[in-house]
């Protein structure tokens, strides 16, 4: 009974995934990747910034429903869900453009909307110190729906109406976030609400730039499919990785 409770337990999307480097690494692909498929599935599938969002939504629920489900660890469902959002939110953030919203007003919104979704989020899933993930609930995916539109909008801007280039603005944003983790991961305090979404915040604008980057230097078709072999190859292997570990940490305690 026990051994089944753990299982249902197990499957549910709430606590996943470990945080550590893998885990960043794997959310600055999904930047990147994410960045490419919005742009892909507004242009290429010609479904415009916002006309795509309902069979994004309907897509992301059944990732989420398939994963608790799942009689697995729903790993590689979480990451099906980042990247869904992901995509929804550059096209979010796009659509701002298509209304000609100007950054000084599009960025104020969206930041501010982004911070009250991170209070809140601090609020209902409380301190996680000492533990080595975070509560992944409705709020968390709305925290990170926004924080890809603030991406999407804060990189455009750096990029074009700062002058920096996709290219340089990626650079500018990859320097503060590693700055940024280093930081709060020597502060202790890096999976609390405000540190965490920060970093999160700073990764999503990044890869907004670096994705920009790679579709201007490659074009848009090819920039999508190295991005998410990239993508999909490193939550395979960091996936496959963690199995065996585990399954070494059974036998060595059997």
């Amino acid at each position: 009974m026990q051994d089944m409770k753990r299982r249902r337990t197990g499957s549910c999307v709430s606590n996943l995934p470990k945080i550590n480097a893998n885990y960043w690494l794997a959310l600055v692909a999904a930047s990147v990747f994410g960045t490419n498929t919005g742009d892909f599935v507004a242009g290429y599938l010609h479904l415009g910034h916002l006309a795509g969002l309902p069979y994004l939504g309907l897509l992301f629920g059944a990732i989420l429903l398939l994963a608790k489900r799942a009689r697995r660890s729903p790993v590689l469902h979480f990451w099906a869900a980042i990247i869904t959002v992901r995509t929804a939110a550059t096209n979010v953030g796009d659509a701002f453009h298509d209304f000609h919203v100007p950054y000084g007003v599009s960025v104020p919104i969206v930041l501010a909307l982004f911070a009250a979704s991170v209070l809140l989020y601090r609020h209902v899933a409380g301190s996680r110190s000492g533990e080595a993930t975070v509560r992944v609930n409705a709020v968390y995916w709305l925290a990170m729906m926004l924080a890809g539109v603030l991406g999407t909008i804060g990189g455009d801007c750096a990029s074009y109406r700062l002058g920096l280039t996709p290219a340089g603005a990626a650079c500018v944003f990859g320097v503060l976030v590693a700055l940024s983790i280093w930081w709060f991961r020597k502060k202790g305090n890096l999976l609390n609400a405000i540190p965490y979404w920060t970093s999160v915040g700073l990764i999503r604008t990044a890869g907004t730039a670096a994705g920009d980057a790679l579709a201007g230097a490659l074009g848009l078709p090819l920039s999508t499919a190295l991005t998410g072999l990239v993508f999909a190859g490193l939550v395979a292997y960091f996936t496959s990785r963690a199995r065996r570990r585990v399954s070494s940490t059974l036998q060595a305690t059997a």
